[in-house]
């Protein structure tokens, strides 16, 4: 019994682990703006570099971490 339980156990680890949203991180600069789009959540970010303002999906955890003004990727992973 205790073998079948932790191999359940183990199966819904591997389950929920799949689950995870791994999206392309994107440029470092400064969170200009944030955009939600249904469940699809996006930062604008000014590159500190220059250029022109990159839009990217990022997880509805990145999204509320990163307020207009911060520095991205730092406010992702303070």
């Amino acid at each position: 019994m205790r073998r079948l339980a932790l191999a359940l156990l183990a199966c819904s680890a591997l389950t929920l682990a799949g689950c995870a949203q791994d999206f392309d991180r994107g440029p470092d600069g400064t969170v200009t703006d944030k955009v939600k789009d249904g469940k699809k959540f996006y930062l604008v970010v000014d590159p500190a570099k220059g250029g022109d303002e990159k839009k990217f999906r990022v997880s509805k955890y990145d999204y509320h971490d990163c307020n207009r003004g911060s520095k991205y990727p730092k406010c992702v992973d303070d």
